[in-house]
């Protein structure tokens, strides 16, 4: 599949391990200086702050930071993907994250269409 994921399109992929949601719209900002805004901006984060921010504060974060993108972005389809599973969590009992991390409380259903 290669770097473009099998799309015809060029892909762009900026990354930071270990980042946490309070720190992603300066990321992101930073990363796209001097570009045009992007068809497309998927983002894999969140993980990092399961046991370490409360699970709803962490979604207002999330949906007010993405309502944020969406107003400066208004062409860019923004995909959020899923927290992953992990092996072992760094922070709190592992099964109480594995199940917070299921909960179905993705900030992108509560967005306007």
């Amino acid at each position: 599949m290669g770097t473009s994921l099998g799309l015809d399109a060029r892909v762009q992929w900026f990354g930071w391990g270990g980042l946490r949601w309070e720190r992603l719209l300066p990321f992101i900002h930073q990363s796209l200086r001097g570009r045009a805004a992007p068809d497309v901006l998927l983002i894999h984060c969140g993980g990092n702050d399961l046991g370490n921010t409360k699970s709803l504060r962490l979604v207002a974060d999330m949906k007010r930071d993405l309502q944020d993108l969406h107003r400066r972005f208004p062409g860019t389809k923004i995909l959020l993907s899923a927290i992953s599973q992990r092996r072992w969590w760094r922070t709190a009992n592992p099964g109480k994250i594995d199940k917070t991390r299921k909960w179905p409380w993705h900030p992108m259903a509560f967005l306007a269409p």
